[in-house]
C-alpha cells in the first residue's frame, strides 16, 4: 500500500465519520447505519445514510456519496488536499509536505496568514486612536464586541500596513494579492485609510477580506476588499463564524443588512444574526445558510430600498430551499438604531409580527394585481410543492378571490419561469445523471464492482475475462476503467472518482453483502459472455443479409457456419 494511502487510512481510523458529520448534519440512528436530511438537497424525509463501519455516506435522493474526506471537501467547498490537511488536525496526524501542498494552496494559506496579521495591526491601531474608539462607543459597540467581533481600525498613513507586514517578513506583491494594497503612480497604497475594520470570517474562523466604514465624511461610506483567492463576496455572509450554532439552535436565522446592524443585533442577544456583505443576497447565501436551517427572517431597513432588497431576496432564498419572512423596520429606523432607541424587547415585539410573504407584498403601495404576480413568481422558486400550495391558499384568502383562479394565475407565472430557466441554462450535459432519474444499472455490472471492491483476490480472473468495452453504463464503465487501469482499494478509488462516480461507488457499498461471491461471480461472467454472444449474432446477420444482397455465396456460407457455432455455445451455456 502507498504512503499515501496509509496515510488516508491513518486518519480515517482515528475519526469516526459519524461525529465529523454529526457537526453539520443531524443524525438518528437507523439499524447499523445513521441517516439524516441531506446538507446537499432539500428534502423532507431524510434519505442521507452514513455508515460507521465502513466510513462511508451516501445519499439515497441526489446519489450523493463518498468518505469523510469527499463529505467536508463538498460541504465546505474544499479541495480533496484541503480536506485532507483540516482532518489531519482534527486527528492530530502530521503530513508530509507533498500532501498538503501545492502552489495555489501555499497562497490561499499565505493571504490567511497575512490577513490575521493585518487585523493584529488594525485591532492595536485601534486603541491608539481616540476618535476611532469613540466613534464606536456613540454606535453603542463596547470592548466587549470589539473583542468578540476583532473590529480595528486602519490610519490614514496611507504606507503604514504596509511596513509593519514587511517588516515581518511578508513581499508586497503578495499584500497586494490579498487586497490590502493597491498600485499607485508612487508606489504601493493601502486599501483601507481612516477607517473602522471589520474582518471578515469564512465558516472555520480563518480571516478571509475585511470591510472598512469611514469615519468622517467622504465616499464610499463603506469599502470592502477586492475578491481574492480565498474571498468570494456573493458566498460569504458576516457574522456566520460566530452566528451560526445560533442559527442552528434558533431554527432560523436574521438576515440583516450591515456590518453594524449585525453587530448591534449580536449585543442585544440576537445571535443569529447574520448580513451580506454590501451586495444584495445571492443564491450562494442561499446555499450557506440552508446547511444550517430551513427559515429565515430578512430584517431590512424601512425605506423604498430596503423593501426592494427583501423583495429581490425572497425569491433567491426561496430558491435555495429556504421558507423566509419579512420584518421591515419603521420608516427610518435601521435594526442598530431602532435597538439603542428601543431596547430588546421592543425588537422581539416586532419580530414576532414578522411578514409572510403574502402579507408582505401586499402591503407594498402597488397594484394588487402587480403584488399578487410578485407574491406568485416568488413562491414559484420554491422547490417544497407543499410550501406552494400553503401561500396560494394564503394568497387567495387575503384577495378574496377563489383559489382555482390563483392557481391557474401560477400556472402560467410557473411556466414562465420554467421557460426563462430553459433558456438560461441551455440544453443539459450529455452523460449527467441524477439519482432521481436515471435508469436501473445492468445488475451484473454492478455485482462485479461491488466484487472488486470487496474481493480484490478475484480481480485477476474478472480482468482477464471483462473489458470495459463489456459495460453498457457509462458510471459502471468508468469506475471499471479506473479499478483495471489504476487501484481496486477503495480509499485510493475515491480520490480518483469524479462526483458521480463516488455517489455509485457508495451506493452499491450500502448493498447487502456478498456472501457466496464465486457463485455471484460464475453468474455475472456468463451474463457478460451471453450479451457478447449476442451482440456478436446481431453483427453476423447483419453481414448475412448483406452477403444475400451482394449474392456472395462463399461469404454467406462462411458466416451460416460461425452463426451455427455461436448459436450452439449459447445453448450449451444456458444448458449448464
Amino acid at each position: 500500500m502507498s504512503s499515501y494511502n496509509s496515510t488516508i487510512e491513518d486518519i480515517k481510523s482515528r475519526l469516526s465519520i459519524v461525529d465529523v458529520i454529526s457537526e453539520y448534519v443531524s443524525l438518528k440512528k437507523s439499524g447499523q447505519n445513521y441517516k439524516g436530511l441531506c446538507p446537499f438537497h432539500s428534502e423532507k424525509t431524510p434519505s442521507f445514510m452514513v455508515s460507521p463501519s465502513k466510513q462511508i455516506y451516501h445519499c439515497f435522493g441526489c446519489g450523493a456519496g463518498g468518505d469523510v474526506f469527499t463529505f467536508l471537501a463538498k460541504y465546505e467547498t474544499l479541495s480533496f488536499g484541503e480536506s485532507v490537511e483540516f482532518l489531519a488536525k482534527k486527528a492530530g496526524v502530521t503530513l508530509k509536505k507533498t500532501y498538503s501542498g501545492n502552489a495555489g494552496k501555499e497562497g490561499k494559506e499565505l493571504i490567511l496568514a497575512i490577513n490575521n496579521e493585518a487585523a493584529l495591526f488594525y485591532q492595536r491601531a485601534l486603541y491608539q486612536n481616540p476618535a476611532a474608539i469613540e466613534y464606536l462607543k456613540k454606535r453603542g459597540i463596547g470592548a466587549d464586541a470589539q473583542r468578540v467581533f476583532q473590529i480595528g481600525y486602519a490610519p490614514a498613513k496611507t504606507d503604514a500596513l504596509i511596513a509593519h507586514l514587511k517588516n515581518k517578513g511578508y513581499k508586497a506583491d503578495d499584500i497586494r494579492k490579498a487586497g490590502l494594497i493597491s498600485s499607485g503612480v508612487g508606489g504601493f497604497n493601502g486599501t483601507f485609510r481612516h477607517r473602522i475594520m471589520f474582518p471578515i470570517f469564512d465558516l472555520k474562523g480563518g480571516i478571509i477580506a475585511f470591510g472598512g466604514r469611514i469615519i468622517l465624511s467622504g465616499q464610499p461610506k463603506y469599502l470592502n476588499s477586492p475578491e481574492t483567492q480565498v474571498f468570494n463576496k456573493g458566498s460569504v455572509l458576516y457574522g456566520i463564524n460566530i452566528a451560526k450554532e445560533s442559527v442552528k439552535r434558533l431554527g432560523y436565522a436574521l438576515i440583516a443588512e450591515g456590518y453594524i446592524d449585525v453587530i448591534a443585533l449580536h449585543i442585544y442577544g440576537f445571535s443569529n444574526a447574520v448580513a451580506p456583505l454590501g451586495t444584495a443576497i445571492t443564491e450562494g447565501h442561499g446555499k450557506l445558510l440552508k446547511r444550517f436551517v430551513d427559515n429565515a427572517i430578512l430584517v431590512f431597513d424601512g425605506d423604498e430600498a430596503g423593501v426592494r432588497a427583501a423583495s429581490n431576496a425572497i425569491g433567491i432564498l426561496f430558491e435555495g430551499g429556504l421558507n423566509v419572512k419579512v420584518l421591515p423596520m419603521p420608516q427610518g429606523e435601521d435594526p442598530d438604531s431602532f435597538l439603542r432607541h428601543n431596547g430588546k424587547e421592543a425588537f422581539n415585539a416586532l419580530l414576532e409580527k414578522a411578514l409572510n410573504i403574502v402579507d408582505f407584498f401586499l402591503m407594498q403601495n402597488v397594484d394588487k394585481t402587480l403584488a399578487a404576480r410578485r407574491t406568485l413568481e416568488a413562491v414559484s422558486k420554491a422547490p417544497d410543492k407543499i410550501l406552494q400550495g400553503h401561500y396560494i391558499k394564503r394568497l387567495s384568502e387575503r384577495l378574496g378571490i377563489d383559489e382555482v383562479f390563483v392557481m391557474e394565475e401560477f400556472k402560467k407565472v410557473t411556466r414562465g419561469e420554467r421557460g426563462r430557466k430553459i433558456g438560461k441554462a441551455g440544453p443539459p450535459h450529455a452523460g449527467t445523471e441524477t439519482a432521481l432519474s436515471k435508469k436501473p444499472l445492468p445488475l451484473e455490472e454492478t455485482y462485479i464492482l461491488q466484487i472488486l471492491l470487496n474481493f480484490p483476490e478475484a480481480s485477476g480472473q474478472v480482468f482477464a475475462i471483462i473489458s470495459e468495452g463489456d459495460f453498457k453504463n457509462p458510471l459502471t464503465k468508468a469506475i471499471f476503467k479506473k479499478m483495471k487501469d489504476i487501484t481496486t482499494h477503495y480509499d485510493a478509488l475515491l480520490v480518483e472518482c469524479e462526483e458521480a462516480e463516488k455517489g455509485l461507488l457508495t451506493e452499491i457499498s450500502f448493498k447487502a453483502d456478498i456472501t457466496d461471491y464465486e457463485k455471484v461471480l460464475g453468474d455475472c461472467l456468463n451474463r457478460f459472455k451471453s450479451k457478447k454472444q449476442k451482440v456478436l449474432l446481431q453483427e453476423i446477420q447483419e453481414k448475412i443479409r448483406e452477403a444475400e444482397a451482394k449474392k456472395d455465396i462463399g461469404m454467406l456460407r462462411a458466416l451460416q457456419i460461425e452463426q451455427q457455432r455461436l448459436l450452439s455455445q449459447r445453448n450449451i451455456s444456458s444448458n449448464l
